[in-house]
């Protein structure tokens, strides 16, 4: 199982945007969460992740949303699980309302109607820095 991000593009923007703009704290956090799923093999669930609702955004499929906490900052990552096991990062977002805003679950749809045909890249402690 890998931790993969969908490669930089104009859709994807946002994604290395936010990565760029919140703290080492958050980034770090949000990087040992996805290392823990790959150690335990699986996406365990847990009171901080949650799914995209498919019936109220109307879409196919499963995009998982976690939250990660830092101090005053509050982030969602979204991701998917690929048929090989990976884990794709496909969008993420700091929190500022109780509602996921549509804009951004909007964008993570988008992303993963699309993701057969993105290219993806490893995140590891290397490249931790997006």
């Amino acid at each position: 199982m890998n931790i993969l991000l969908v490669e930089k593009n104009k859709m994807t923007h946002p994604l290395y945007l936010f990565f760029d703009g919140i703290s080492e704290g958050l980034r770090t956090k949000i990087y040992n969460k996805f290392q823990s799923y790959v150690q335990h093999g699986n996406v365990y669930h847990c009171k901080h992740l949650k799914t995209l609702n498919s019936k109220i955004w109307k879409y196919k499929g499963t995009i998982y949303k976690l939250r990660i906490d830092n101090g005053k900052e509050s982030s969602r990552v979204l991701f998917s699980k690929s048929k090989d096991g990976n884990l794709k990062i496909i969008h993420a977002f700091l929190k500022s309302t109780r509602k996921t805003p549509a804009k951004e679950a909007k964008q993570a749809i988008a992303i993963y109607q699309m993701l057969e045909c993105l290219e993806t890249v490893i995140w590891d402690s290397q490249s931790m820095h997006c």
